[in-house]
């Protein structure tokens, strides 16, 4: 008899969801965690005294309050901050800033009063278009993936065929420029371009870049929003492992899985880093597919062609993110401030990037090894609008910067990841003069870090990139299935799988649904 009915691999939030998922449904689960904190990629530490940071993911984009519900997470201390803003997005004096607000009455007024009737006519048009994707994702965000060429064939006309076809191959820039013409509402623009190439290997205008902004702004169910979590973004994960417990679930920090053990085709279990095997009747694995299936389980359990499909997904994913405690709040020129401060309230999130043409020309360099002079570049102060993160008066702050050149040997990865962050660093303190010399404490973490630390093979946060072929039925290897693999009783529950990355849970809840099933299927046999 087997230890454990089922072992998963990593305590970042898919795997706790799983484990959730699993204990509800009566099994005996065993969570084991490489690190000695929860949360994985979407952690929060306190990297300096008195000073906490969300390390990975910063907030919830993309989360869906049903799964609050579902894992009935307000009974174990989650909570989501009431923000008025989500994102300031700026760039030149002459180019209005563009404010998400999360009250819908008030981003109407500011795209009314603020960019003009036109502009806010054209870009409720372009949210129109690219709407009609929505129930695609929605729908099938617990279900089967839909196939692209399944969902085109079924568009009643030749136009409406080629718009979704071009809205999921084409790049984002051909479908906003069918709407705001290259002059308006450029912040605008330059926002929907810094979200199409988020977990994307290309720029605005690379082709397959709109199905990166499809899922971005669709998965949540048409709800997007950067919201915080109180406490920073790793209290989701301590809420999870609070209620996991209490269902009977085991969780073991600084348990570092060497193998998943193989057997006659079947898993048998897990081996850890220091000799000892716990046995199972199923392994979940929350990492990555490389990382899954070539360095824990072995290539050789799996058909050579299902392996090199998996050799061949995209994990090109450069950036930094730099935390830094600062010991006063940013004090932004006079332009700035009635979009950053509004009711009351601070945008916790500000984001550079004046227009698709500024992105574009940064990926031009990134693309050819070089590092950006000028990147596109957010800054994220949750301190702002929860007082526990920071001492009184100081604060906690996030630089997160794509384009980050990879393949970098140790000596240049530190040196350039210091230069970008400065670089970075004086973009802000050109609108927030001060800002420079207000931070006390800076460290930078790089793809690099993130790869090591979280054995995220190549440090790709998304576990492979957003783009057309790996979305989808395309998620992991186009045509298998997306949760149970080769390996009999081995199945993902990560974000590698779908409906894919970002702070949802779903591909957790997904993954461990598929191995209860396979569990009752044994009990029954």
């Amino acid at each position: 008899m087997a230890d454990y009915d089922a072992i998963v691999i990593g305590a970042g939030h898919n795997g706790l969801v799983a484990a959730n998922v699993l204990a509800k449904g009566g099994a005996k689960v065993l969570v084991l965690e490489r690190a000695h904190f929860l949360g994985g990629m979407a952690a929060t530490r306190e990297l300096f005294d008195g000073y906490k940071h969300s390390v990975g993911a910063w907030a919830v984009l993309i989360w869906r309050q049903e799964m609050t519900e579902r894992l009935e997470l307000t009974k174990w201390g989650f909570e989501l901050m009431d923000q008025w803003m989500s994102t300031c997005t700026f760039g030149a004096p002459e180019d209005t800033p563009f404010v998400m607000y999360n009250d819908l009455e008030r981003m109407g007024r500011h795209l009314l009063d603020d960019h003009g009737p036109d502009v806010a006519t054209a870009l409720g048009g372009l949210f129109a278009h690219i709407g009609r994707f929505a129930p695609y994702f929605v729908d099938s965000a617990f279900g089967p993936p839909p196939d692209i060429i399944e969902v085109i064939a079924s568009q009643p006309t030749p136009a409406d065929r080629h718009d979704f076809a071009q809205m999921w191959y084409g790049s984002t820039m051909d479908t906003v420029r069918r709407f705001l013409a290259p002059d308006q509402g450029r912040c605008i623009q330059g926002s929907l371009a810094a979200m199409s190439i988020d977990a994307f290997d290309g720029g605005p205008w690379t082709p397959g870049s709109n199905a990166s902004t499809l899922y971005h702004y669709l998965i949540g169910g048409g709800n997007v929003e950067y919201i915080m979590p109180r406490g920073g973004i790793g209290s989701l994960s301590t809420a999870l492992c609070r209620r996991a417990e209490s269902l009977g679930a085991e969780v073991r920090m600084k348990h570092h899985v060497k193998q998943i053990l193989v057997a006659d085709g079947r898993t048998t279990g897990v081996e850890l880093r220091d000799g000892t095997t716990i046995s199972a009747d199923t392994v979940l694995s929350s990492l990555d597919p490389y990382t899954t299936f070539v360095n824990l389980a072995g290539a050789q359990n799996f058909p050579p062609d299902y392996i090199r499909k998996i050799k061949e997904i995209n994990f090109n994913l450069g950036y930094i993110q730099a935390h830094l405690t600062i010991d006063q709040a940013p004090q932004w020129i006079e332009r700035l401030q009635p979009f950053i401060q509004d009711n009351g309230q601070y945008c916790p999130t500000v984001a550079y990037a004046p227009s698709p043409e500024y992105i574009s020309d940064a990926w031009e360099q990134y693309r050819k090894g070089q590092l950006p002079d000028a990147p596109p570049t957010y800054l994220y102060i949750p301190s702002m609008v929860d007082s526990s993160l920071a001492p009184e008066g100081k604060h906690s702050a996030t630089i997160f910067t794509p384009y980050f050149p990879t393949g970098l040997d140790a000596d240049e990865n530190r040196s350039w990841k210091e230069q970008y962050a400065d670089t970075c660093v004086r973009i802000f303190d050109e609108f927030a003069p001060g800002f420079a010399d207000s931070v006390t404490n800076r460290v930078v973490f790089s793809n690099r870090y993130f790869g090591s630390t979280f054995s995220a093979h190549a440090g790709d946060y998304a576990h492979g990139l957003l783009q057309p072929n790996q979305l989808w039925t395309g998620r992991v290897v186009e045509g298998e299935d997306k949760f149970a693999t080769p390996v009999d009783g081995l199945y993902l529950c990560g974000q590698c799988t779908h409906p894919g990355p970002g702070v949802t849970g779903i591909p957790g809840w997904n993954g461990a649904e598929a191995a209860l099933e396979h569990l009752n299927a044994r009990v029954k046999a």
